[in-house]
């Protein structure tokens, strides 16, 4: 048996009166302040424009004006006073009718879980289990008490914000009654000063919600342990703190990103936009575009999932091939320099294989469905997630792969948070070319930092660095960073600038170490100590001119083994993956 720990007091609420309340009340009571808030707006507007805008226009002057205009004036500041006393009162009602229904939703979340671990809560919030029917390992009532103690913990936390909740609106409440009887309501002062206290620390979402930045899994963790009503909360009142939050389930996600894109899109099309409107839409309609394409494709493709959308930047989108909370093989794949929405646009006739980057990733899916191990299932994701240099200065430096490293790093983590498939997820980062040095970057980052998880193998292609020496310098673990690099892929040979005294692309080429790249040791070289996969016969020899070859890694049009050895390690069978020798 274990207590709940909280301690009984005066202002302290117990389990039913948490369980058994009704936030909806008070709501009902916000939506009746908002009504005379909104009632007595008009009536304040009236006043001044019918009666103290009159007289004060009327071009009446003399002492008698003056003290008229003074009187006229004190009404006209003591109605917008009590106007926004309104506005605060039904704000407050309404923030704090919000902040118990949420703790009311955990509370009723961890009633239920304790009732599928078989766990028995009185209703004084005590935990108990029943004793054991037959045989059990000694670690039994180990487990059962770690369980009782996790619910008890859950209710207590329920009830101290609940109670916390219950004592601030009680005295906010207790401060307008006492403003109202003295009359002290009525300066603008006051008023306004009850309205930054009804406005303060923060809307109640982001009070409930983890911090900025938490790991995936504390935000796992406190979606789960909200019950449905609770979570439903949120998809209405603030979809725009779900759609892209790591740790929540992909299906809602989902979800919540296709209503705003829809949404959205419809606004958008049905105005004259402006230059600013007009960048955000052609961000967004590429997006729409795919997702309209794979909802009616019939080739077997699995659905798509829009686990991530945003115009910031050069636009933001994260597509999966397939549910990854409930596969067993999962890839994540980031592209490189020039990627944008477009790239992730709808697949057109006549394009390049290769340059539509969701078409790639669907390739990845196709591929890895045919070897994945039975009872398993795949999902294949394209991550762009940050902004990606254009063919300029910017592709120089590693600013972008840096500065989006953590996002991603994130990311990875959340795909083990969420995941239901009653396993661990094998979950592959993959990046090509500038992408490559994102994924170095933020496999580096997880391997150092306890809030992120490591993925299970990184595959590198047409990379030019990832920004370390060694492949061990990524907290892999040996014979799990894995590279394609064709022989006839310029940027898989940019030399390092720092190479030789003359500017780069000349300095490299001057009695520098062939294997010393722009952003770090050849992930292709025998020295950098990855598993060199095959990728194709067209790798043979290359020329500064003949970029084509830098996208033929994930297009079944080159017919070679490349797609189909990355195919390979998503899905566990590195046995079956055709190496070659280092450079």
């Amino acid at each position: 048996m274990v207590d709940t720990d909280w301690q009984a007091g005066e202002n302290r609420l117990d389990l039913a009166s948490l369980k058994n309340a009704k936030p909806e009340d008070l709501h009902t009571a916000a939506d009746a302040y908002d009504a005379l808030h909104k009632a007595y707006t008009q009536h304040t507007a009236d006043w001044k424009s019918g009666t103290a805008d009159r007289v004060h226009g009327s071009g009446w002057t003399g002492p008698a004006a003056d003290a008229a205009f003074h009187s006229l004036d004190g009404t006209t500041s003591q109605l917008h006073a009590a106007e926004t006393e309104l506005a605060a009162i039904g704000q407050t009602l309404r923030d704090h009718a919000d902040l118990f229904g949420l703790a009311q939703s955990k509370l009723r979340q961890a009633l239920v879980d304790a009732t599928a671990k078989g766990l028995t809560v009185s209703d004084t919030g005590t935990v108990s289990w029943p004793p054991a029917t037959g045989p059990v390992d000694a670690t039994w009532e180990t487990k059962q008490k770690t369980a009782a103690e996790d619910v008890a913990k859950r209710i207590n936390a329920a009830i101290t914000e609940a109670s916390a909740a219950d004592q601030t609106l009680a005295g906010l409440l207790k401060g307008f009654t006492q403003h109202a009887t003295s009359k002290s309501g009525l300066t603008l002062a006051v008023a306004e000063a009850d309205q930054k206290a009804a406005n303060s620390p923060g809307s109640p979402y982001l009070r409930d919600m983890p911090a900025v930045g938490a790991p995936p899994t504390e935000v796992n963790n406190w979606w789960n342990g909200l019950d449905p009503a609770g979570r439903q909360w949120y998809i209405d009142h603030h979809p725009e703190n779900i759609g892209n939050l790591d740790g929540v389930p992909v299906e809602v996600r989902d979800r919540v990103n296709q209503t705003y894109l829809d949404k959205r899109m419809r606004e958008l099309e049905g105005r004259n936009r402006t230059k600013e409107e007009e960048a955000e839409y052609q961000k967004l309609k590429p997006i729409q575009e795919r997702l309209a394409q794979d909802s009616q494709a019939k080739d077997g493709r699995p659905p798509t999932y829009l686990i991530g959308v945003g115009t910031e930047g050069q636009g933001r989108a994260i597509l999966s091939f397939g549910n990854p909370d409930t596969a067993t093989d999962i890839s994540s794949y980031v592209p490189g320099i020039t990627t944008t929405p477009d790239s992730l646009g709808a697949a057109k006739p006549g394009t390049t294989p290769g340059t539509n980057e969701s078409e790639n990733a669907l390739n990845v899916w196709r591929e890895a469905n045919k070897k994945i191990k039975p009872g398993g299932s795949a999902a294949s994701i394209i991550w762009l997630g940050y902004d990606p240099p254009d063919i300029d200065i910017k592709a120089a430096t590693s600013e972008r792969a840096v500065k989006g490293a953590p996002d991603y790093a994130r990311f990875v983590t959340g795909l083990r948070a969420t995941n239901t498939s009653g396993q661990s997820p094998h979950i592959t980062s993959m990046g090509h070319s500038y992408g490559s040095l994102l994924v170095g970057q933020a496999t580096k980052m997880a391997a150092h930092q306890g809030n992120y998880t490591l993925p299970d193998d990184v595959v590198i292609i047409g990379s030019p660095g990832v920004g370390v020496t060694h492949a061990s310098d990524l907290g892999m673990p040996a014979g799990h960073v894995w590279a394609g690099a064709a022989g006839n892929d310029p940027v898989t040979q940019i030399p390092s600038a720092t190479a030789a005294t003359a500017p780069w692309p000349f300095g490299g080429l001057i009695g520098a170490d062939p294997h010393d790249l722009w952003y770090g040791r050849d992930p292709a070289s025998e020295s950098f100590g990855a598993k060199r996969f095959t990728v194709d016969g067209w790798s043979k020899s290359w020329s500064w001119e003949d970029f084509g070859m830098h996208t033929k890694y994930l297009a079944p049009e080159t017919g070679g083994p490349s797609l189909g050895n990355i195919a390979s390690i998503v899905t566990g069978k590195a046995d079956d993956v055709h190496l070659t020798e280092g450079r």
